[in-house]
């Protein structure tokens, strides 16, 4: 991974103003929509049903669970989200490599039983897996640990945990202040226990999230570090490669930020999507489901996909 997109990733995961919960918010008449979360089946702290019941309770009526390079939570949140009356859109976060840059594309309105999916899945998971067992190596003899890589599987409760995972259990052996503290010693870019990972190409990635049936969203574009030539750059190629669309209604986006990706969408005729990237509770800057209405005359990604919210 890139040092620009690593330090952009830890700012948005691990600081941000207080969640305004008074905010506009893209709202339909049974709620509001969410299409970007994170739950234990990657790199998120709530289990996929708890994920779903608190969405629920912040008046979401739309979430996609979009775990990266996993689909292997959404069994759990379908069920929840049944039982809450909420429609579940599968969704995933794939990580794909471009001109020797990691970004993520995010896959909505998957068939989960889409045989290129799940072969890219299962690759990307093997990748992660191995990563983080070096990783854990790593880490054992930077941070003076032992079994690192075992202790961090049983708190993620996966045997791929993530970065921000690993910075949970050094923050919990003592050996960093807080999971920044993690990040800045030991798990970004250019520190020893920094592990770079041979991602697909961005083609493959929408061309499989093509294959089942969905829709591929640029994720978080202010968080590459990008100047706008390189933005525009990047999301020609993008485009090319088949991209369907630009998440830009997101917490925390300066004016000059939303002005950018207002201009981006509309040069490359992309539709737009709207999520938190939620990962914890104590994001407090961020809520399920409270975000900034998507610019007026843009094609929103569900747009024919919910006929209803109840559906």
């Amino acid at each position: 991974m890139d040092r620009n997109f690593m330090s952009g990733f830890v700012a948005c995961l691990f600081s941000g103003p207080e969640c305004n919960t008074e905010e506009s918010v893209i709202s339909f008449s049974t709620g509001l929509i969410d299409l970007h979360s994170h739950s234990t089946a990657s790199d998120g702290i709530l289990s996929p049903e708890a994920l779903v019941s608190r969405a629920a309770d912040y008046g979401v009526s739309c979430l996609a669970l979009t775990d990266h390079d996993t689909l292997a939570g959404l069994d759990e949140a379908r069920q929840a989200a049944s039982a809450r009356g909420m429609t579940l859109v599968n969704g995933i976060e794939l990580s794909v490599q471009h001109e020797k840059r990691e970004f993520h594309v995010l896959g909505l309105w998957l068939d989960t039983e889409c045989e290129a999916l799940r072969a890219r899945v299962a690759a990307q998971q093997a990748a992660r897996v191995e990563r983080a067992r070096e990783i854990g190596r790593r880490l054992d003899r930077a941070a003076g640990l032992a079994n690192t890589y075992e202790h961090t599987c049983e708190l993620a409760g996966t045997d791929a945990p993530g970065r921000p995972l690993f910075a949970r259990y050094l923050e919990q052996a003592g050996r960093v202040r807080n999971q920044r503290h993690a990040f800045n010693r030991f798990l970004k870019q250019g520190q020893s226990a920094f592990v770079a990972t041979p991602w697909c190409s961005m083609k493959e990635a929408i061309d499989d999230i093509h294959a089942a049936g969905g829709t591929a969203v640029l994720a978080h574009p202010h968080a590459y570090g990008l100047t706008r030539k390189k933005l525009r750059h990047f999301l020609g190629a993008f485009k090319e490669a088949g991209g369907d669309g630009l998440e830009v209604a997101m917490p925390g986006l300066t004016r000059q930020q939303s002005e950018l990706l207002d201009e981006c969408w509309q040069h490359f005729d992309l539709q737009v999507s709207a999520g938190s990237d939620f990962h914890s509770p104590e994001q407090k800057w961020l809520a399920l489901g409270r975000l900034p209405p998507i610019p007026s005359g843009a094609t929103p990604v569900w747009e024919g996909r919910l006929t209803s919210m109840n559906s």
